[in-house]
């Protein structure tokens, strides 16, 4: 049996859902939301015993593709806000410990959620990572973007848009405004591959735009990452425990493939609709066991 965990509603979870059920595989969809709204769960921790959540009984034995949410901030009361947060911990400590495949299990080393650590380590592991440089300090931080064109990023893993920073932006900069993630920007190419167990599809894309997905113009087309940057990044997504992972680089005039970040938890709807849905078609063939 496969199953989703998350939000029925969300883009990538009901895209997943539909075009599986028209390759004719059917998926059990656990809506987080709906669990929460009826207030009924039972998750035994430890060991391989099914779990119950609402209306749905979870094979310990089952796949799972997860993209779990916490709500709780978002709550209209304190109760349901303690529900949220109930539920999604216990669910997460289960899903860490069943013998199932879980793609991908809450308690995957990633420190997406740190940019100057996450760029840390992938400059560790052997990729090539922009120049960065994250703080408070007013003449350190205008001394690098003085220094070439900048990019500010955000410093948790919160998505928002980059954006090129502007000339003279930093002058009235105060240290209470920080700390804040500077980048150096790489002129190029954007590539986004995702990795689904041993198999890895890309698009290059063309934008004007220093963050493309505010592009309306921007041109993909599908993309072919260098053998040895394949096998790496297949490697990589594996040794941080992931089945499931979206890959970011920008490729400059000279060809190198520099890396921006890992996410492990992409919302690849985007890209498997202009795909035609190679993305799902690997995911299903992992979680149904069909993958070599």
């Amino acid at each position: 049996m496969i199953y989703t965990v998350g939000l029925a509603s969300e883009s990538t979870i009901a895209h997943f859902t539909d075009a599986a059920e028209a390759r004719g595989v059917h998926v059990e969809n656990v809506d987080l939301s709906e669990v929460v709204r009826q207030d009924d769960w039972r998750l035994a921790i430890g060991g391989s015993r099914p779990a119950r959540l609402g209306e749905h009984t979870l094979d310990p034995e089952g796949s799972y593709y997860c993209r779990i949410s916490d709500l709780s901030s978002l709550a209209e009361d304190r109760e349901q806000a303690l529900r949220w947060r109930w539920l999604t911990t216990a669910l997460t400590a289960w899903l860490d410990q069943i013998p199932g495949l879980v793609v991908n299990r809450p308690s995957i080393r990633s420190d997406n959620g740190s940019k100057p650590l996450h760029e840390r380590s992938l400059a560790g592991d052997g990729f090539r990572v922009p120049p960065a440089i994250t703080g408070s300090s007013p003449e350190r931080l205008q001394a690098f973007a003085e220094a070439g064109p900048t990019i500010v990023k955000a410093v948790s893993g919160v998505r928002a848009d980059s954006r090129l920073l502007r000339p003279g932006e930093l002058a009235d900069f105060d240290p209470w405004q920080g700390p804040i993630h500077l980048q150096r920007y790489v002129r190029g190419r954007d590539v986004r591959a995702h990795v689904v167990g041993d198999r890895v599809h890309a698009e290059e894309i063309r934008s004007g735009a220093a963050d493309y997905r505010t592009d309306p113009d921007a041109v993909f087309t599908p993309y072919e990452l260098p053998g040895p940057l394949a096998e790496q990044v297949v490697r990589h997504t594996a040794d941080l425990g992931m089945s499931l992972a979206g890959w970011d680089f920008k490729v400059a005039d000279d060809g190198t493939h520099w890396c921006l970040e890992v996410n492990p938890m992409p919302a690849y709807d985007w890209y498997d609709r202009r795909l035609g849905g190679d993305i799902t078609a690997s995911l299903l063939a992992l979680l149904q066991g069909r993958h070599p």
